[in-house]
This record gives C-alpha cells, structure tokens and sequence, in this order.
C-alpha cells in the first residue's frame, strides 16, 4: 500500500469484540487522557476462514521455479525442492484484515454479524511516517520484548492479489529471489527462504474472494500469545495503531438508528476520543 492510495479501509467486526477493543484496548499515555492508541488482534493465517491462506503462493512459486529449471535444463535436488514447497512450522504470520468496500451487504453479512456487527474505517494515508517503539503502557521502549503488543509500520499494509487457481501468476520478483537462493549455494538457505516465504506468502488469494477488496497489516513473530475460540486455541499477536487513523465507525444496516449512534458517541466520550459515527445506507434485515 502507498499513501498515494488515500482510501478508508473498512475492519468489519461484531458488537461485542468492538466493545472489548474500546473498552479494554486503548493505550494511554501517562498524564494523558487522551487515547493514543488502539489495540487490534492479528490473528495466525492458518485460522482464517479461507483454508487455502498462503497456500496459493507456494503452488505459484513451484510452478514458476519449475517452469525456469526446465527451459535451462537444470535438475533440482530434494533439498532444493523443499525451498518451493509450503513449510509445516516456520511461517509465524499474522494478519488483520480490511476491505475497501465501505458499506457493502456482502461484508456485512460474512464479517459484520450478519448486519448486527459494527465497521471500522481506518486512514492509514495518515499514518506517521516513523514510530518509536511503544510497549503496553505506551512508554517509548529502546528494545522490543516478544512479550508486549507490536507497532506497526507503513509498510507492513498490503493489498491482496488474487490468482486464478487455475493459473496461479506471483510475482516475479519472488520467483527471482527464490532462484538465486536455490542456485547460489549459500549458507542459511532456509533462513533467507522464510524471509522471502513472510514478505510474499499472505498477499495472495483465491481470486473468489476478490470482490472484499481485501487490504491487510501483515506482521511475523515467533511467541504468539493465545486466545480460546469456538473451543480451539488460536494464536494471535496484539498491534498498536495510532489512534488518529480511525476515522469513521458505521453501524451494521439491523441496528441501525439514532439512539444507537448516540449510544456509541457517548461511550466514546468517555474514553475521551470522538469519531464520526454514522448508520448504513443499506435496507436489511436478517430475520423477521
């Protein structure tokens, strides 16, 4: 993502985790009673609703590696196919998804509780171009502990790349890179496997899913915490994000009225920071 992009991008979420992001999450700092933080989940790519997360990149990587060895007539060794192939354990990827869809019914229904649920639209154009190091208490750290909650980095938002599963295009550059680490022969190919398996990995997916329009903070680490979820434990890191880049919250289309946008103004208030609040334009109702 460049801050060329300038949109809003959307977290469709439920109610109840927006309550629990309000009321448990923001980060303050000391003599302050101004927020200057929010706190949001990244959750470890393997527990995302799509089964195929990830995935898609090794097939594209194997076909394109495969499709470069046999032009030049050059045999891969075991060891140099493992390269290509997706990985068992190291890859400690975390993502937080968006959408540019502002007020879509499709979102709405798959991510918004079924209309019930509550949209955050985020500007990261906004984002400060570099940011210290903040722990939990919103102190400036020197050092990073694998312990407290990440920050986040501009560049760290990507725009997702949809493939036909068909005919799985990545990026060159990937294909390149991972070239000349099979063919280099240097120490601590695997190492410098994963770093390239990180950056490239989480952008792609099915193209079935193109219409979310999705964005996402991508972010790698090696000690998750834990969390219970529909009776499984489910990794997840916890990211910083300036509190300025919220800059609009939508009311999901089946609660939608002016009591409720009081409600949440008000609560608002008493966290001491006010964001637009507005109601979908969207006639809906999920039951009768």
């Amino acid at each position: 993502m460049t801050k060329e992009d300038n949109i809003i991008l959307y977290h469709y979420t439920t109610m109840n985790t927006f309550y629990n992001m309000i009321e448990h999450s923001l980060c303050y700092e000391e003599g302050d009673i101004h927020p200057k933080y929010i706190t949001m989940w990244a959750t470890h790519y393997a527990f995302q609703n799509d089964p195929t997360e990830c995935q898609l990149f090794f097939e594209g990587l194997k076909a394109g590696v495969l499709d470069y060895t046999k032009k030049n007539n050059i045999p891969l060794n075991d060891k140099e196919k493992e390269l290509t192939q997706h990985p068992q354990y190291n890859l400690n990827i975390f993502t937080i998804s968006f959408s540019k869809q502002e007020d879509d019914l499709r979102m709405w229904r798959g991510y918004g509780q079924n209309g019930d649920g509550i949209s955050l639209g985020f500007d990261f154009s906004k984002f400060p171009s570099t940011l210290p190091m903040y722990g939990a208490d919103c102190k400036e750290r020197k050092y990073w502990s694998e312990s407290e909650p990440t920050y986040l980095l501009y560049d760290e938002i990507k725009k997702c790349e949809y493939v036909d599963t068909n005919n799985i295009k990545i990026a060159e550059e990937a294909c390149n890179k991972t070239l000349k680490n099979i063919f280099n022969k240097d120490e601590w190919t695997d190492v410098k496997q994963a770093i390239i398996n990180n950056a490239y990995a989480p952008i792609y997916k099915n193209k079935k899913y193109e219409a979310e329009g999705e964005y996402r903070i991508i972010k790698h680490q090696i000690m998750p915490q834990y969390r219970l979820a529909d009776n499984k434990l489910v990794p997840y890191i916890k990211i910083n994000i300036p509190i300025e880049c919220l800059k609009r919250i939508i009311v999901g289309p089946c609660q939608s009225s002016s009591e409720v946008v009081m409600r949440i103004k008000s609560f608002l208030w008493t966290k001491c920071f006010d964001t637009e609040v507005i109601t979908s334009a969207i006639p809906y109702r999920s039951r009768l």
